[in-house]
């Protein structure tokens, strides 16, 4: 789960003052406030930005120290137990995205991404490199640039991610699917 607080933590353990996480970020000053002492809802976009400008990934971010799933992963080495997963869910989203990956320094990653109906990505986002999506279940449209793709039950996409791309479920039942990136982003 997402925790606002730890972006300040982590700021504060880097040695960055706002002012500097928003240049090395692009997010401003005002906005890193907000999202830190919880008062504004990050899209992913934003909370892309400000793990770069942090230099660290979305998984760092979410790391829970008090659930012990390092130490799981780190005992197993290649197994994710389903309810060890990393996930991040977003203030006022029904989007949920769970990392299937075991380690986050594979050069691949994997993730279950999940939209309930009616649901999608506030806004295009981009970042280093190329993913493929599969859809297990439901109806997935993936917004690539100007262009729109409707993926059903057993259809699959891949692109470069640098191309801004958004996800949206116009059905009215949950779209399950999963992810795969290069290199890793979560």
């Amino acid at each position: 789960m997402f925790n606002s607080a730890k972006i300040r933590y982590l700021r504060k353990e880097k040695g960055l003052s706002l002012q500097k996480l928003s240049a090395y970020s692009g997010v401003s000053t005002g906005m890193i406030s907000q999202i830190e002492r919880g008062n504004a809802d990050p899209t992913m976009t934003t909370l892309y930005k400000i793990c770069k400008g942090l230099n660290i990934t979305l998984a760092e971010l979410i790391e829970d120290d008090e659930t012990g799933q390092d130490d799981v992963v780190q005992f197993e080495r290649r197994v994710v137990r389903k309810n060890y997963r990393k996930t991040i869910f977003l203030p006022n989203s029904k989007v949920k995205y769970q990392l299937l990956s075991s380690s986050l320094k594979n050069n691949i990653e994997m993730l279950l991404v999940e939209l309930e109906p009616k649901q999608q990505d506030r806004k295009p986002i981009t970042h280093h490199g190329e993913e493929c999506g599969f859809v297990i279940k439901g109806k997935l449209i993936v917004i690539l640039g100007d262009e729109e793709y409707v993926l059903n039950e057993g259809d699959s996409i891949s692109f470069e991610s640098s191309i801004p791309h958004r996800f949206i479920n116009p059905s009215n039942e949950k779209s399950i699917s999963i992810w795969a990136m290069t290199p890793p982003s979560f």
